[in-house]
């Protein structure tokens, strides 16, 4: 598990975030990064032999509904690499970096649509299904939403 600052690296694992945000561009994915960062976005990654094969954006969150977490923003297995354990041992990575930190636990949102995403959260991970995540309409006018 390591940690991403440098651009190259940040760029480095586009190919693995467009698998999972396919509308995302890379040069807003690099300006979004920068900005996310310096709120507390972190972005980490795992190799093997040289070669990206997961990452995950996470940040460290505090509310009344889950307590100190790591909300996992993005979390991604290159798709040529799934169901070869690299999800499995990337998400305990995260969970120990979390308690590491004083989280009481690791909480994300998964798209209606990822049903395998699902299995591997539920059957694998041992995560439950604890709510509906609701969203408004894109507030931009422009309906410019990357997500």
């Amino acid at each position: 598990m390591e940690e991403l600052f440098d651009e190259d690296d940040v760029r480095g694992v586009f190919f693995l975030i467009h698998q999972l945000r396919p509308r995302l561009h890379e040069e807003k994915y690099i300006q979004a990064v920068r900005r996310m960062q310096q709120e507390g976005y972190r972005l980490f990654a795992w190799k093997e032999e040289g070669t990206f094969t997961a990452t995950a954006g996470l940040r460290f969150q505090e509310n009344l509904y889950n307590g100190r977490h790591v909300w996992l923003d993005d979390f991604v297995t290159d798709e040529r690499k799934r169901s070869q354990g690299i999800g499995r041992k990337a998400l305990a990575d995260i969970e120990s970096f979390a308690a590491s930190h004083g989280a009481e636990r690791v909480v994300l949102s998964s798209g209606l649509q990822r049903t395998l995403a699902h299995s591997f959260y539920e059957d694998k991970m041992n995560y439950g299904k604890k709510s509906f995540v609701f969203a408004s309409p894109c507030l931009d006018e422009k309906g410019g939403d990357q997500r």
